[in-house]
């Protein structure tokens, strides 16, 4: 098995990738949904309606991140609620490399 540094970089390919394919869509708004060997799930979403900033013709700079376990008990991101909002490329990884050492 490889090392955090490892797994941080393919996680950050994989949504650089999957970010690029949901601007390829037009789309007013874009979700995607990851689930971890631990049975956590990370949702991402952009566009309209949602806490993030950008659009799909202009690339999104932020995401509205959420997360639950196996039993789907949301995680407390924010200090406020469940789901974290305007998260930064930066901070998405940060929550999605905490989420998967959970």
């Amino acid at each position: 098995m490889g090392n955090s540094t490892d797994s941080s970089r393919i996680i950050e390919e994989f949504i650089m990738f999957k970010v690029r394919v949901l601007d390829w869509s037009g789309g007013a708004k874009s979700n995607f949904s990851m689930k971890f060997a631990n049975g956590y799930t990370v949702s991402l979403a952009m566009g309209d309606g949602t806490y993030s900033t950008g659009t799909a013709d202009t690339g999104f700079v932020s995401a509205e991140v959420a997360a639950w376990d196996a039993d789907g008990n949301w995680v407390k991101l924010g200090s406020n609620d469940d789901v974290d909002g305007w998260q930064d490329t930066d901070s998405v990884l940060a929550i999605m490399n905490k989420i998967a050492a959970m």
